[in-house]
């Protein structure tokens, strides 16, 4: 009974505090997302990735973004005994193809570097490139915040053992702020 009290009181939230939230030139929007890790290579180990972004429209359809991010194989789950964390920055370009008042819809591109922590079992803080390439929708469910999804592909490559270091898309889902 309790929880459908607070759904039905979230959805009245939802429908009743929606405003424009179309991107204009010079906006500014601040996002943290979450996804899984799922480690395949060996023992399944189950872990999370982290991101947290930063946009800036330099026209409606047009934002530069840079993207901070971590990981860690083994949080929710350590069958192999390595635990593995990884760090580091992507800056992005995102396309809106389609912008408007409640929902939005990108395209975007990236490229950027990391580091490895713990890489194998023998090579401390190894050096990473991350290309990314993916599509995300914003739901706005307020004037500033929104519920965010990104289904990027990512590579990333381990530059000092010359190694995958992970390679395949996923999905990321979090909340975003609209300055």
């Amino acid at each position: 009974m309790k929880s459908q009290k607070l759904l039905t009181s979230f959805l009245f939230f939802i429908a009743f505090t929606s405003a424009y939230s179309q991107y204009e030139k010079g906006d500014i929007s601040l996002s943290i997302q979450g996804a899984p890790f799922i480690t395949q290579d060996g023992p399944d180990d189950l872990g999370l990735m982290g991101l947290v972004t930063a946009e800036f429209f330099i026209l409606p359809k047009l934002s530069a973004g840079i993207s901070f991010f971590t990981t860690n194989n083994t949080v929710l789950k350590n069958d192999s005994g390595t635990t593995i964390h990884s760090y580091g920055v992507v800056p992005s370009m995102q396309y809106y193809v389609f912008n408007k008042n409640k929902f939005n819809a990108f395209a975007q591109i990236g490229y950027g570097y990391g580091f490895e922590d713990l890489t194998r079992g023998y090579v401390e803080n190894s050096a990473l490139t991350v290309f990314n390439v993916g599509i995300g929708s914003n739901y706005n469910f307020s004037e500033h915040w929104m519920v965010k999804l990104t289904i990027p592909y990512f590579k990333a490559h381990n530059v000092t053992v010359d190694a995958t270091a992970a390679d395949g898309a996923t999905v990321f889902i979090g909340f975003g702020y609209k300055l």
